[in-house]
């Protein structure tokens, strides 16, 4: 190669890779459009889960209802939530949204939790955590049509078939 030819590649050099990093840094700073609406549905949902946390927590039966459909379904949750409320003196919960999955009017949320449930007649309280999914229905007023897998509601009912001595 002559020597005339190596500033003139150099420069060449040069210029590509001011445009490629012009052109990179064009398309980062785009910036991130989120449908309003979407957010909003977000945010409801949200809402809602610490609404629940916040009644169980609270033991408060008539707003933890009032976030529950009217299904057969859910009569065996109300009843281990209230059994939970008769039984532990102070509930601390924890949970945390992991996904949300949005189709039409049917909502999954899928969460972790954490949890401390205490008696009076108890020394150390009882931990448990695990992972669920709570099903919501609606758009504005959300609702649940139920709950899958570890749900930290009805912990009454899971230490009795835990502390249960084995069959003979």
């Amino acid at each position: 190669m002559t020597l005339h030819c190596r500033p003139l590649l150099r420069t060449f050099f040069l210029w590509g890779l001011v445009c490629l990093v012009g052109a990179a840094g064009l398309a980062c700073s785009k910036p991130n459009r989120v449908d309003p609406a979407d957010a909003a549905q977000v945010r409801s949902i949200d809402a809602t889960v610490e609404r629940l946390r916040q009644a169980y927590i609270n033991k408060n039966a008539a707003a933890f209802q009032a976030l529950l459909m009217p299904l057969d379904s859910l009569r065996r949750l109300e009843l281990e939530i209230e059994r939970d409320f008769a039984i532990y003196d102070r509930i601390q919960l924890d949970m945390g949204i992991d996904r949300v999955l949005i189709e039409g009017t049917d909502v999954a949320v899928y969460f972790h939790w954490q949890g401390q449930w205490q008696r009076k007649t108890d020394d150390q309280p009882i931990r448990e955590r695990g992972h669920a999914i709570l099903r919501l229905v609606g758009h504005q007023n959300l609702a649940v049509s139920g709950v899958d897998g570890d749900d930290p509601f009805g912990m009454t009912s899971r230490r009795l078939t835990v502390d249960q001595p084995p069959a003979r």
